[in-house]
Parts: C-alpha cells; sequence; structure tokens
C-alpha cells in the first residue's frame, strides 16, 4: 500500500466513524424525550396554589392522587396585599421583597421547615420537581387584595404584572395570577366541604380578616348561580361580606369601651349586648342573607375559617375575666362577642359543625371539572 492509499483508506476510515457518530447522536436525541414523556406518565399530576390572603400568603400543593387530593402545606409569607394597603409597615417599596417571598416559597417547599416549639418542622418537605408533574400554577387572593384594588388600583395591577412575571419564571410556565370575586372566595370553600360529603345539602360559614362568607345550596334564591358539582348542575347562592371579617369588623367598631378586653371586670352589669349595640351595621348588611338562610330548611352548616376556633367559654373568659387569649389579645373579647353575633344575625346555628378544609381545595376542583363553565 502507498502512503497516498494508507491516507485515502485512513479519509474513508474517518468520514465512516463521523457518519457513525452522527447516526447515534440523532438515534439518541429522537428518542430520549419519549423516555422522559413516559417517567412524566407515571407520575401523579400537582397543582400549585398560593391562597393570598388578607393577613398573610399561604403556600398550597395538591397531589392527584387514586383516591382523592393530597394537601401538602408550605410556607406562609406576608400578605401580598400589604404594600398596595400601606399596611403592617408595607408600603409600595416594599412591593419586591414580598413578592419574592411568595416566589421563594416554591423551593422552601423541597425542604422541611424550621422545627416549632413541640420539635416538630413547620412544613414537611415536598419535592414538586421529582414527585409530581406540574399541572397548574395560580395564586388567587381574596378580600384583602379586593380592598387594595378598591383603596389602591394602580399599586394593585403593579403587584401582579411583577408577580406573575417572577413566578411564571421561576417555575417555567404560564401561571395564573388573579383576585377572586366574593361568590367565588365563598364556593370553593363550599366545594371544599363538598369533597368529603355524601351530599349537597349543607351550607357553609367562613370568618376571614377582611370579609364573611355565608354559602349553601338554594334553589330559591334569585341570585344562585348554577354550578357544575360532581357531574350534576347545582344552584348555589353565595354572598359575601366585604369589610366585615374579624380584623376589619374591629377596626371598625372595636374600639367601643365595652368591647375591650376585661370590659367585664370592674362592671357586674356587663353583658355581651352592650358589645353588640356597635354592630348594627353588619345586622343591616345581613339582613337579606338572613331571609334566604331562614327559608333554606334542613341544611347542615359547617363553621370555617375563624369560627372553627370559638368556644361557648370565650366570652366569660376574655370579657368578664379579662384572660390573655394568647392570640390577638387586645382584640380578644371584641371577636368573642362578634363571631357569635354575626351567626345570630345570620341564623345560622352557633353550635354547628366545624371544618378544617381549606378552600383552596375547592378552587382546584372548580378548574379540574370546569365548575363555572355553565355560566
Amino acid at each position: 500500500m502507498t502512503v497516498k492509499q494508507g491516507f485515502g483508506f485512513i479519509s474513508v476510515a474517518l468520514r465512516w466513524c463521523s457518519s457513525l457518530m452522527i447516526l447515534l447522536l440523532l438515534t439518541a436525541s429522537c428518542t430520549t424525550p419519549v423516555e422522559r414523556q413516559s417517567i412524566a406518565d407515571d407520575v401523579p399530576g400537582c397543582h400549585i396554589i398560593y391562597d393570598a390572603g388578607s393577613t398573610r400568603t399561604r403556600l398550597y400543593i395538591y397531589e392527584q392522587s387514586a383516591t382523592g387530593w393530597i394537601k401538602h402545606r408550605g410556607p406562609r409569607t406576608a400578605a401580598l396585599a400589604d404594600p398596595a394597603r400601606g399596611i403592617r409597615g408595607k408600603t409600595m417599596s416594599d412591593a419586591g421583597s414580598v413578592v419574592d417571598d411568595i416566589v421563594a416559597a416554591i423551593d422552601r417547599i423541597r425542604s422541611d421547615g424550621p422545627l416549632d416549639k413541640k420539635g416538630i418542622p413547620r412544613w414537611p418537605a415536598f419535592d414538586w420537581q421529582k414527585e409530581c408533574r406540574l399541572d397548574a400554577v395560580s395564586v388567587n387572593a381574596t378580600a384583602g387584595m379586593r380592598l387594595a384594588e378598591q383603596q389602591n388600583p394602580h399599586a394593585s395591577e403593579k403587584l401582579w404584572e411583577m408577580l406573575n412575571k417572577r413566578l411564571s419564571a421561576a417555575v417555567g410556565m404560564p401561571v395564573t395570577t388573579r383576585t377572586l370575586n366574593g361568590f367565588e372566595e365563598g364556593l370553593f370553600a363550599w366545594l371544599a366541604t363538598r369533597e368529603g360529603q355524601d351530599d349537597g345539602n349543607f351550607g357553609v360559614a367562613e370568618m376571614g380578616g377582611a370579609s364573611m362568607q355565608v354559602t349553601f345550596v338554594c334553589p330559591a334564591c334569585e341570585t344562585a348561580r348554577q354550578i357544575r358539582v360532581k357531574g350534576q348542575i347545582v344552584p348555589v347562592y353565595s354572598h359575601s361580606f366585604l369589610g366585615w371579617g374579624q380584623d376589619e369588623a374591629w377596626k371598625k367598631i372595636g374600639y367601643l369601651p365595652a368591647c375591650a378586653r376585661g370590659a367585664g371586670l370592674n362592671d357586674p352589669d356587663w353583658k355581651p349586648a352592650d358589645c353588640a349595640v356597635g354592630m348594627t351595621g353588619f345586622s343591616h348588611a345581613a339582613a337579606d342573607v338572613s331571609s334566604y338562610v331562614s327559608s333554606a330548611d334542613g341544611l347542615r352548616w359547617y363553621l370555617s375559617d375563624a369560627f372553627r376556633y370559638m368556644k361557648d367559654t370565650d366570652i366569660d373568659q376574655f370579657c368578664r375575666l379579662g384572660t390573655d387569649s394568647g392570640f390577638e389579645a387586645v382584640s380578644s373579647c371584641f371577636r368573642a362577642v362578634y363571631l357569635q353575633e354575626v351567626l345570630d344575625q345570620l341564623g345560622i346555628p352557633v353550635d354547628a359543625e366545624t371544618t378544617d378544609v381549606d378552600w383552596t381545595l375547592g378552587a382546584v376542583v372548580c378548574t379540574i371539572t370546569h365548575c363555572l363553565e355553565n355560566q
């Protein structure tokens, strides 16, 4: 073999090896996405949803299983609306840090949270990037943001734009960020409760910080809306009392001396009606709703959110004895009277069963079932 022939052989061999390598690379690039897709099909779907409430923002991840939804509770951060409302020491100069903390929660939930006083993690780790397929991401704000949008619409819009941009980038997919209307807030609490019920013959009363919702099935209610629930169309009535959550009500009428903690310590004639006299504004707002409640006979009632913590002894402990409640003690007497007064005005049993379900589950259920699409 001549030198020239040798170089020719080497050239052909190199071209053959190069072609083989290209073929192998093409084969690998064609098969890898298929393999990844088959793995993705084997993991459960997950919905990331934030409850942007009036006092704080809470992260939840709902994992779909064969037996229902598994809830993974994550970190709590500051209320999204605080910078726009200018409360709790926040202004719009804090908007970026508030938004960044909210977005960072999706990474923080992947590891155990800090330990509480009992040595238990505040939230157990859930690595959603490995353990499930991310189907949707949403931030739903409630009454606190409804108030912010009334008071400062421009600042609220800036908050939403900032959050949507940063959260979308963090999860690598489009996200939904919006404020729920009052009907939806009550409806989602009702739908979440419905997941554990045999039928829909019940109502839910939910007391938040900035609003209070009443929701129940009501064929006779003119403003009931037709909702798709478990394959059926159901007339659901839902009303939200914006500004009448326990925190906003305290700001309006909690200044009364008769509502102060320990108001009955030095006044043996003190009675709850002395504090309730300032709550006539709610009774006027509740007139129409209470008439609907009274006409809906035979309903089971469930109490949610702040109503869950009511005790029969609260008024005696906080108003007559001045006991430290351990939670917002200054307003403890007012809240004890107010929560009972609200239920009395609406005609809802004070001793109704409590429920600890989160309305965020109802929001996920509504998204999956398209519960509002028949409107």
